[in-house]
């Protein structure tokens, strides 16, 4: 199954984009959740918030479909 994983800001580093700027491909295997995904990218979940599919937003035990196109959101911060 290949996903789609796009952010920006402290994220972007971390995702290491290959498709575009923001955008990375992922192979996965079916069922498995963004929180068992970005653990397998290495990516610390103290860094994401949430993420959009669809224009919704998905917790991080989504479980995304063939073909999917996630934006990950870090944590709000500043002041």
């Amino acid at each position: 199954m290949i996903i789609y994983l796009r952010s920006g800001g402290k994220l972007h580093d971390l995702l290491k984009p290959d498709v575009d700027q923001y955008t990375r491909r992922v192979e996965t295997h079916e069922g498995a959740t963004l929180v068992e995904i970005l653990g397998e990218l290495g990516i610390p979940l103290v860094m994401v918030a949430f993420a959009f599919v669809d224009g919704k937003v998905r917790k991080l035990d989504y479980v995304p479909t063939d073909g999917d196109v996630i934006t990950i959101q870090s944590p709000v911060a500043g002041g």
